[in-house]
């Protein structure tokens, strides 16, 4: 089952990608996810690379899972509630005439990714988000996947050592 992640600076490399994209299935009940492009990026040492926008309603938590290659998101619209279970995710906070600010989202701690932000998750780290903020949420995400495409479902995230919260966080 599949999920979400992705960083504006790979959007462009990723859009000048030809090639069709790689279909794969949102688990979560409501979850759409709609290929935007992929392929082998050339002169990649046939490294590929795919887009999507993942739309998530509100009041969803999606599965715990992880990515068999280095996925980065990119939040266009929304509030997620962003919970690492086993590895490290890093969120990037733009900061108009700055470089971004890059925060580290260790396992065992939640962070709430605003709009606007980025997000970078190494291959094989485990997690899962929610939508507790009565929004719906839309993020572009750009995958680095290695021969196999997708998410690998682990479970519920209810499932997961560090279950989600049931009441709404707000901050």
């Amino acid at each position: 089952m599949i999920r979400l992640r992705a960083a504006a600076p790979v959007l462009a490399a990723a859009i000048a990608l030809a090639g069709g994209g790689v279909a794969a299935a949102i688990p979560t009940e409501g979850a759409q996810r709609l290929d935007v492009s992929g392929g082998i990026a050339a002169g990649a040492g046939g490294q590929g690379l795919a887009m999507y926008k993942v739309t998530i309603p509100k009041g969803t938590t999606l599965d715990w899972h992880y990515h068999p290659g280095t996925q980065v998101a990119w939040i266009m619209r929304g509030r997620l509630l962003y919970s690492v279970v086993k590895g490290t995710a890093y969120e990037t906070i733009p900061r108009p005439g700055k470089p971004p600010r890059r925060v580290a989202i260790r396992a065992g701690t939640r962070a709430v990714i605003d709009q606007g932000h980025g997000l970078l998750e190494p291959r094989g780290m485990q997690h899962y988000a929610s939508t507790p903020y009565g929004q719906v949420i839309t993020i572009v995400t750009v995958l680095k996947p290695p021969k196999m495409m997708g998410t690998i479902n682990i479970g519920p995230a209810a499932t997961s050592p560090f279950p989600p919260v049931t009441t709404p966080v707000t901050g």
